[in-house]
C-alpha cells in the first residue's frame, strides 16, 4: 500500500471520527483522534513524488478534508474550553454558597462616632 493511500485512509478515518463526536463519547473520540493524528503524521513524512493520477486525486481530497478537520478540531476545542469555564464558575458559586461571608472586604471601612 502506497503512503499516499495509507494517508488517505487515515485522514478519512479521522474525518469520520470527528463527525461522530458528542458529549457521551467525547473522551474516547479525543483519544482516537490523537492516535490517528500521530499515525498520519508519521505517514506524511514518507510521501515522496512522483504521484500517479489516483494519488493526485487522493491528495486533493485530503486537502479538502483537512479544512473540515481543522474546523471540527477548533469547534471541539471551544466546547472543551466552554465546559472547563462552566465547571470553574460552578465550583466558585458552590464555594460562595457554602460560605457567603468569606469574600467580604474590610479595608476602608470606619464608623464615625461623632454626634
Amino acid at each position: 500500500m502506497s503512503s499516499v493511500l495509507l494517508s488517505y485512509t487515515i485522514t478519512k478515518q479521522l474525518k469520520e471520527a470527528l463527525e461522530q463526536v458528542n458529549d457521551e463519547n467525547r473522551e474516547a473520540t479525543i483519544e482516537e483522534v490523537e492516535s490517528l493524528l500521530e499515525k498520519r503524521q508519521s505517514v506524511l513524512g514518507t510521501i515522496k513524488p512522483p504521484f500517479t493520477l489516483e494519488e493526485q486525486e487522493h491528495g486533493k481530497q485530503m486537502i479538502a478534508w483537512n479544512g473540515q478537520i481543522d474546523r471540527q478540531l477548533a469547534q471541539l476545542r471551544l466546547e472543551i474550553k466552554r465546559d472547563m469555564n462552566g465547571l470553574t464558575k460552578k465550583k466558585t458559586s458552590v464555594k460562595r454558597y457554602s460560605n457567603p461571608y468569606e469574600s467580604l472586604q474590610y479595608d476602608g471601612m470606619f464608623y464615625d462616632k461623632k454626634k
